[in-house]
């Protein structure tokens, strides 16, 4: 079963509203290596992690002394593992073209990152020139809503859906480290 056929499983029979992730996030890329604040060992100091394109510690480029997320958000690569998103709940410092969705209204965050992971291989990127993934091209790929017009029920079924979905990530990693 794919990942989408389960998420929508688990919306089955939940009002929903399809938004733009332009709607629902700031969109933010990320920029040049903060040279005067770098270090390459995580110091006293220089106890921020800047984070670039890469996947689980390959995306850690160094350490910095301050953050420009501060806020739980999630990342996306736009070179190299394109698309590849990840959880990031920590603030860190982005450089390169790593893209950062920072949330814009109540929202569980971590539905919004399991229905990222949903989409993170189909992304339409020109095959032109070097491939990437820009803004104007996430700003309005949509994520469901359920039930917008109550944000409490709305949250109590992220965060069923988040609960499932942990669990379920849970026991495959399981599975596969026997």
């Amino acid at each position: 079963m794919s990942s989408m056929n389960f998420m929508e499983k688990l919306l089955d029979g939940v009002e929903v509203e399809w938004k733009e992730l332009g709607k629902v996030f700031d969109i933010l890329a990320g920029g040049d290596v903060p040279k005067d604040a770098f270090s390459d060992v995580e110091t006293q100091k220089f106890n921020i992690p800047i984070l670039s394109n890469g996947i689980g510690d390959n995306s850690l480029y160094g350490w910095t002394d301050k953050a420009k997320i501060e806020k739980p958000s999630l990342t996306i690569s736009a070179r190299g593992t394109i698309g590849w998103t990840s959880y990031r709940d920590k603030p860190f410092f982005p450089i390169v073209r790593l893209i950062v969705l920072t949330p814009k209204i109540e929202l569980n965050l971590k539905y919004a990152y399991y229905f990222m992971k949903t989409v993170e291989n189909g992304y339409k990127v020109p095959p032109a020139g070097i491939p990437q993934l820009t803004k104007p091209m996430l700003k309005e790929i949509q994520i469901p809503i359920p039930c917008p017009e109550n944000p409490k029920k709305s949250l109590e079924i992220q965060a069923e859906i988040v609960r499932i979905l942990d669990a379920f990530t849970e026991l495959t990693t399981e599975l596969t480290t026997e």
